[in-house]
């Protein structure tokens, strides 16, 4: 392929290589056929004009764009490979030349990852952190399950408190005009759950199933709805219904009721083993994130802003994700929490140097150290995934692609990279 690197200057780089006759051959072919149904030229029918009296007509450039879009990823690859270089950015393509029976010579500038110089990663010191379970946190989780597990009943004696579930009809208005989004005809609304506007639910409170009144509030100054932010608002109610919850009382047959256990200490003892389990481990994530701190400002690297931005851009891409899972979209999201996509990157910002920079320190750590991974071991963490999906591990090998292998493969030589770090760094108990 005779691709070759050259010029230089730190993360970007310049490299050219020569596409053969054959190669540009098959994307000239593919270029006719895609484009011959579209050729009008009188005698022919559409898509039965040979090919050379296309390029004599309008000459063989005509089919040089959709040639070299077809040919270039496989030919890029492999110039690439060959070249040994870990690409981070979409590539900038020049063409030197490009004729049928000769070839092309393309000139691609890319930018590619950064040297790692390593300081010092193996002996750090961390502080270890407490690790404490009150027993007002587990008394907090036992009312946690003892409101799950509430029965509702209906209140027709009393007036709302806070805790209660109103059934409301509301019609809002600013200077008496209704505004969009400011009515329904049904609507349950938890007092003190702080899900409407601030002084809204309070408002509820004291009223009595039947009462029609008005609740007076002041929106937000950063509402999401810029119409409305600021303005003060009037909201004819009707209270419907009432609702409260009975809750069930903490005893050993609450325990047997919603556990596997029998009595309330055994219970209370799981939940104090489960909070402790948890803290520990976040606890553990801490010290980690600190060594990980420390080893990565021992380093010294020259990263380049557009890895900065391709994490950011995965961030906001899985978060998008998410919020397609839950019905939501981007510009709703925004709307709702008054903030923009722009804003949102920007937020991600300091997550994604963090995390670039981390990872490029741990895949200089795995190459100094010689950290590998054995085709058994990559085998048994293929098996793994198809576990936690319910697949079977001979069609979960079989459906990892050579990529894909690649990629979990050095994401486990880079967790070998951290535990390293961890293993051989010194925690000092806290006083």
């Amino acid at each position: 392929m005779n691709a070759a690197i050259l010029k230089q200057e730190k993360t970007e780089v310049q490299i050219s290589f020569e596409v053969t006759a054959e190669q540009l051959e098959v994307g000239l072919a593919f270029a006719f056929n895609k484009r011959k149904g579209q050729i009008n030229i009188p005698g022919f029918r559409k898509g039965k004009v040979p090919r050379k009296l296309v390029e004599q007509q309008y000459g063989e450039s005509f089919f040089y764009e959709d040639a070299i879009n077809h040919i270039f990823p496989e030919v890029y690859t492999e110039a690439i490979k060959e070249l040994g270089l870990e690409i981070v950015s979409s590539p900038a393509l020049d063409v030197e030349y490009i004729e049928g029976g000769k070839g092309a010579k393309f000139i691609v500038d890319v930018t590619v990852k950064p040297e790692v110089t390593l300081g010092q990663y193996k002996g750090l010191s961390v502080d270890k952190e407490v690790v404490e379970v009150t027993e007002e946190e587990v008394m907090a989780e036992l009312s946690a399950q003892q409101a799950k597990n509430a029965r509702k009943v209906d209140v027709t004696d009393r007036a709302a408190v806070l805790g209660d579930v109103a059934k409301i009809s509301y019609a809002g208005s600013v200077d008496g005009v209704p505004f969009e989004g400011g009515q329904s005809d049904e609507h349950d609304l938890e007092l003190g759950s702080n899900t409407f506007i601030p002084g809204f639910e309070e408002q509820v409170v004291g009223h009595s199933v039947g009462e029609a009144f008005d609740v007076n509030v002041t929106f937000p100054t950063e509402y999401h709805a810029e119409e409305l932010a600021g303005k003060e608002a009037v909201f004819a109610i009707v209270l419907k219904a009432l609702t409260a919850k009975e809750m069930p009382e903490l005893n050993d047959a609450f325990a047997e009721d919603v556990s596997e256990f029998e009595t309330l200490a055994e219970y209370k003892a799981s939940i104090l083993e489960k909070m402790t389990a948890s803290k520990t481990e976040k606890a553990k994530q801490i010290e980690s994130d600190k060594l990980m701190d420390q080893a990565v400002a021992n380093c010294t690297m020259e990263v380049p802003e557009v890895m900065y931005e391709n994490k950011i851009n995965n961030m906001m891409k899985e978060f998008e994700e998410n919020l397609m899972r839950q019905g939501l979209s981007m510009d709703i999201y925004c709307q709702y929490m008054g903030t923009t996509v722009e804003s949102m990157r920007e937020n991600f910002k300091e997550t994604s140097v963090k995390s670039v920079e981390a990872r490029l320190m741990l895949e200089a750590i795995a190459k100094a150290e010689g950290l590998t991974v054995s085709e058994e071991e990559l085998k048994a963490e293929i098996c793994k995934y198809g576990e936690s999906y319910g697949i079977d591990a001979e069609t979960m090998l079989g459906m990892f692609r050579d990529e894909d292998k690649e990629s979990l493969e050095q994401d486990m030589v880079v967790r070998a990279a951290v535990k390293l770090i961890e293993d051989s760094a010194i925690v000092t108990e806290a006083k």
